[in-house]
């Protein structure tokens, strides 16, 4: 009975001394874990970025991929400060009130830093320096912007070439036709129901050298002066405002931007 007695308490304290350096394990392992996963850098803060899909050569879709100057730029940017870019595919006018909602973090999109956006979004340094033109069809009578007269121009919607378009129609008699996407736009001219378009000059320029000498699209006069594009950014995010700004100038320094820049606008 004493022997039985004895026993008992030494099976106990050795099962408890076990089961004790087993926890003491398996807390040590987890905490390498934590460690490890912090150290590595593995774990990048995440940011939702608006997007438009349809603007070459600025956003554009190749085999389904996003692609174009902006998509590279603010990928590059958020490698350069740890983040990583969740893209959100949206219409242009639907990207100013998704920042105000909060609903994304950031938005590019060739988007002009004009003062009735920076009362509602905070924008980055600017990247990219920018212009508007005059497109119509060759072998059309409009030679200057004074040929506009009672003219339809298009523009599109939520854009600084819609204003311009407004103030052109008004100053020459003309009509405004509002669209939500370039392919729209250049049918609409093509097919006869308008006679020009506005847009910004780089998109034009670069949709012109595509298609080579069977464009059928031509630019009038020189270019009209438009906002610098910057990367949108919620109100209330200044630390993401300074990480991006950061990012920018890190790519310039290096040279990266000027190679990023030439992939899309180089001259031939």
């Amino acid at each position: 009975m004493n022997i039985q007695q004895k026993k008992v308490p030494f099976v106990s304290k050795w099962l408890m001394i076990t089961l004790v350096g087993l926890i003491t394990l398996a807390l040590a392992g987890c905490g390498t874990d934590e460690v490890n996963s912090e150290s590595s850098g593995e774990t990048k803060e995440e940011i939702t970025v608006a997007v438009v899909q349809d603007y070459p050569p600025f956003e554009y879709k190749v085999d389904e991929e996003l692609t174009g100057f902006d998509v590279e730029l603010v990928e590059a940017v958020a490698e350069k400060v740890d983040l990583t870019v969740d893209w959100k595919i949206m219409k242009f006018d639907g990207i100013i009130p998704a920042l105000q909602a909060n609903q994304v973090d950031a938005a590019v999109s060739a988007i002009g830093i004009r003062e009735d956006r920076l009362e509602v979004v905070n924008f980055s340094d600017p990247y990219f320096e920018s212009g508007l033109s005059l497109v119509t069809l060759k072998g059309s009578d409009i030679e200057s912007e004074a040929d506009l007269e009672g003219k339809t121009i298009v523009a599109k919607q939520g854009t600084s070439s819609l204003k311009l378009a407004n103030e052109l129609a008004e100053k020459y008699n003309g009509e405004v036709t509002k669209l939500q996407d370039d392919a729209t736009m250049y049918m609409e001219l093509e097919n006869g129901n308008a006679d020009a378009v506005i847009n910004d000059y780089p998109s034009v320029a670069y949709k012109i050298n595509q298609d080579s000498e069977e464009s059928p699209l031509r630019l009038v006069g020189d270019k009209y002066p438009s906002e610098d594009y910057g990367i949108a950014i919620s109100k209330g995010s200044e630390g993401l405002v300074e990480k991006m700004n950061t990012g920018l100038q890190e790519l310039k320094d290096s040279g990266e931007f000027d190679e990023i820049y030439s992939r899309y606008f180089s001259e031939k």
